[in-house]
């Protein structure tokens, strides 16, 4: 089977939905209209044409043990991930099958807490609403939960992949890499051979590589941290690892992203590359990096 489950959305799991919303506003996103979920979460989407942002917080506390028939609850889970360490809680990959998929994680022997199938109002820019259905297949890494991800089958896509939504003040575009900080990388070896094949994990001095079909993944060692993310102050203690800790983003507009967060007072690095690279303070306790769209 194509190896198909690229990074579909990183989930930002924050307290203060309102602040963190409005921080990313200033970094340039367009934030789309807030919706909840039937487990107590609420979320804003930053679209892109085949990927996105997710902000999550908690706004019932109650709601969050509503769990799947495999007793898995994804409230508690973001609440948990929360009061652990804000930030990157998971990552959702991409499927437009969630069943095939499924049964190719079994097959792979990727752990998993099965199938959670959902229902949300969706608002559409018109003010009009529908009923959005959602498909996930969760990968719980039990004992490194900062690791776990889901598989995302969206089977009304147009609900969430709305036009007006992509429109960035900053000229992002997409997702293009996920990073992590992990003691030892090779530890987490076997869990994306599992996911992605052999042929996708390379390693490195610094740890691994992930290539998916939508942006890949980076695991790094705490030793490079500083090398990797030069310019920025991230406070990292041996009990938040691993953790996820940046997303990189791609735009057709650097220079006026730069603009913008000049014009916002947001500090930022300049990287050798020619990319932006964005504390954590601004951005949910994510470090977010953009760099330029890559020429086809």
């Amino acid at each position: 089977m194509k190896n198909h489950l690229g990074i579909d959305h990183p989930l930002v799991a924050v307290r203060d939905m309102d602040k963190v919303a409005a921080d990313y506003e200033r970094l340039g996103f367009f934030i789309n209209p807030r919706h909840h979920h039937p487990w107590g979460t609420d979320n804003h989407l930053l679209m892109f044409a085949d990927s996105f942002i997710e902000l999550i917080s908690v706004y019932d506390s109650s709601l969050l043990d509503m769990s799947n028939d495999q007793g898995f609850a994804f409230g508690r889970f973001i609440d948990n991930s929360i009061r652990r360490r804000e930030g990157i809680a998971m990552v959702a990959l991409h499927s437009e099958d969630a069943r095939a998929d499924h049964a190719l994680m079994e097959q792979r022997q990727v752990e998993n807490d099965g199938i959670v199938d959902f229902r949300r109002i969706a608002h559409r820019p018109d003010g009009s609403e529908e009923e959005a259905v959602v498909s996930l297949v969760m990968l719980i890494n039990q004992t490194q939960p900062p690791m776990s991800h889901f598989l995302c089958h969206q089977h009304k896509p147009h609900l969430v992949w709305v036009k007006e939504w992509m429109q960035h003040p900053n000229g992002a575009d997409g997702i293009t890499c996920v990073t992590y900080v992990a003691e030892e990388p090779e530890s987490l070896w076997l869990r994306f051979v599992g996911m992605y094949g052999e042929q996708a994990v390379s390693r490195h001095a610094w740890g691994l590589n992930i290539a998916t079909d939508r942006g890949h993944f980076e695991v790094i060692a705490p030793s490079f941290v500083h090398q990797r993310f030069a310019g920025i102050d991230l406070s990292l203690q041996t009990s938040d690892l691993p953790t996820g800790v940046a997303i990189r983003v791609s735009s057709k507009d650097v220079a006026g992203a730069r603009e913008l967060l000049n014009a916002n007072q947001v500090m930022h690095v300049l990287t050798d590359e020619g990319g932006l690279r964005i504390g954590p303070q601004y951005a949910g306790n994510t470090i977010i990096e953009i760099y330029p769209t890559a020429k086809v």
